[in-house]
């Protein structure tokens, strides 16, 4: 049911990507997409590769973001960065209570926006950053004076402030580097679990779904688990004498 989902959704994101190339041809003009999760931008990366007198390209509002919007280009046009739809938003309070990127996100929704309208939130201490569409940038400042029960203040800021991604990295050694002995290694859980996890759809190897326990990982692969977090196979670094694999494993914290 979940993959069935999935795919109509990919073949609807498919189509509007059609229309969108289409008006940018006809028109001689640029087009944006909403805000992409890194599958969606891999699936359209693959259609594009197709195309060759249209250009595109990704940005979410900082060099590093996630979630990103899809500008489409002819194939003369000069892309800006600038030019791309997106503001970003300083959520600011004072309060002894915690607030979770959970917390701001779901006070986001809220207000009737579309999740495709949100690029990442980016959070620190009583501060946070929020990308979003310029189409509902002032509706949401105008709307969001609260996140729970907490009195929250919305000011647009020029730029990203730069933040690093909390991480930590774990030497392990492993029975081999099959998906299931990676993911049982990476988030501290018995083989059994991971396997589970792996066949209830909630485990992703570069943002694709991926129910194969015995799937390779390679260096670089990136595994998401639906509500626990995501791990990358940083380095292979061989063999040990009781022919286990040593590895080393970045956990995003």
């Amino acid at each position: 049911m979940e993959n069935s989902k999935s795919k109509c959704a990919d073949e609807l994101l498919i189509r509007k990507i059609q229309d969108l190339i289409a008006r940018v041809d006809r028109g001689m003009t640029k087009g944006y997409t909403d805000f992409l999760d890194p599958r969606q931008q891999i699936l359209i990366t693959r259609y594009f590769s197709n195309h060759k007198y249209i250009k595109m390209e990704f940005y979410g509002g900082y060099e590093e973001a996630e979630r990103k919007i899809c500008g489409i280009f002819n194939e003369w046009d000069e892309t800006n960065r600038d030019k791309f739809p997106i503001s970003i938003l300083h959520i600011y309070w004072k309060s002894t209570k915690k607030i979770s990127h959970r917390d701001i996100l779901g006070s986001i929704l809220g207000t009737g926006i579309r999740r495709d309208k949100i690029g990442d939130i980016i959070q620190q201490g009583e501060d946070a950053y929020v990308c979003v569409h310029k189409d509902i940038s002032d509706y949401l400042t105008m709307h969001m004076n609260k996140v729970g029960s907490i009195s929250v203040n919305l000011k647009y800021c020029h730029s990203m402030p730069i933040f690093y991604k909390e991480s930590k990295l774990l030497t392990v050694v492993v029975a081999s580097l099959r998906l299931d002995c990676i993911l049982a290694a990476g988030f501290g859980v018995s083989r059994t679990k991971a396997v589970e996890a792996i066949r209830s759809s909630k485990v992703f190897v570069n943002w694709e779904p991926q129910e194969a326990s015995s799937k390779d990982i390679k260096e670089g692969d990136i595994i998401s688990w639906r509500g626990k977090g995501r791990i990358q196979l940083s380095n292979i670094i061989g063999s040990t004498k009781k022919s286990r694999i040593k590895i080393v494993i970045m956990k995003y914290t």
